[in-house]
């Protein structure tokens, strides 16, 4: 009898507390920062705050073979976003094209197909062709091959931006963007509530 008694005690968690599937990682929006701390392995890089948020970096992530930082993004003391700054170094700014590819790859695969797709021309200077053109027949980032001239040097300049954003529960924005010569390359997760 006391046998069934624990066993019944024991099987209740489980049958009434059905842990929900982790949103990003090991995490589900609306964590406590404390609980998604426990849910990573090694530890934080950085905490800090701004615009009343915090945020908590790891370093040395990979995301499609790429170094990455990974940013946890806490509003009154729950997780509410999280992303992906990749930290890549190439010599050809094309090479950035391809990392797109590479990271949209992985995307496809754990989203499915983007729900929006953008390639923003803002100067048509550096490429062959003009904005009517881009806007029209290259207006997505799959139309930007990293064989196509200087579009590397167009992001990284400013002159392009590259968006796509796709997913149901969670809703994962891909984006690079540049200015000043620099690149940013970012994929930002959220809730789509």
């Amino acid at each position: 009898m006391l046998a069934h008694f624990l066993l019944a005690i024991g099987l209740a968690p489980v049958t009434s507390f059905a842990q929900r599937a982790p949103d990003f990682r090991q995490a589900t929006w609306g964590m406590t920062k404390a609980e998604v701390l426990a849910s990573e392995a090694a530890r934080p890089s950085a905490v800090r705050e701004s615009n009343g948020e915090t945020i908590v970096e790891y370093d040395a992530e990979r995301v499609a073979g790429l170094k990455a930082s990974l940013l946890y993004i806490f509003a009154k003391d729950k997780l509410v976003r999280a992303k992906y700054l990749l930290d890549a170094e190439h010599d050809d700014l094309n090479e950035f094209i391809a990392d797109y590819h590479a990271v949209e790859a992985l995307l496809k695969s754990a989203y499915g197909e983007p729900t929006m797709q953008r390639a923003v021309w803002e100067d048509d200077s550096l490429v062959e062709e003009r904005k009517a053109y881009l806007d029209q027949d290259r207006a997505t980032p799959e139309s930007i091959l990293p064989s196509d001239r200087n579009v590397g040097l167009a992001v990284s300049l400013g002159h392009l931006k590259l968006y796509t954003e796709r997913g149901e529960a969670t809703r994962a924005l891909h984006a690079m963007t540049g200015a000043d010569g620099r690149i940013l390359h970012q994929v930002e997760y959220r809730s789509a509530k």
